[in-house]
């Protein structure tokens, strides 16, 4: 027998399928609006001031990481566990008066003053975040385990 680089493999993959490619409405779309996932429908202005907010980056270290560096982790934000967004609302005077949404790519929270819709800069498990208010600052911060779906 001769070996050629088609004759690599098993021999069940040599009449293969492949699936035909969509057709698209407009040619010149490189996607469709059904393919685009998490769009904040909320971006209409109605008045209401956007609140001062940061992102910060919560990552769990011991000593051997600070020392040593042995776990590989890295003070940027791919080393992190969680995000934390944190929202300056003075006008606020209780958690009660706020309604919070979040999903894995977007935070959206409104009051009879603020709203604020924005585009999260880590995928994250909404179901498993924590929403805590402090009434001296008058800032929620909201945390949320990082998604991690490719480890480097």
């Amino acid at each position: 027998p001769t070996a050629t680089s088609a004759a690599i493999g098993p021999k069940e993959l040599l009449n293969v399928q492949v699936p035909a490619a969509k057709a698209r409405k407009d040619p010149k779309e490189i996607w469709d609006e059904d393919e685009i996932l998490d769009v904040v429908e909320d971006d209409i202005d109605d008045g209401r001031e956007m609140p001062v907010y940061e992102f910060m980056y919560k990552q769990a270290v011991e000593t051997t990481d600070v020392f040593l560096g042995m776990s590989g982790k890295d003070e940027s934000s791919t080393s992190c566990e969680e995000l934390v967004v944190r929202i300056e609302l003075p006008e606020v005077s209780g958690a009660n008066e706020l309604d919070l949404d979040v999903k894995p790519t977007y935070l959206k929270l409104s009051s009879t003053k603020y709203k604020l819709s924005i585009h999260l800069p880590h995928k994250v498990l909404e179901d498993k975040g924590k929403a805590k208010w402090d009434s001296k600052t008058h800032e929620l911060r909201v945390t949320l385990p990082i998604v991690r779906e490719d480890e480097f």
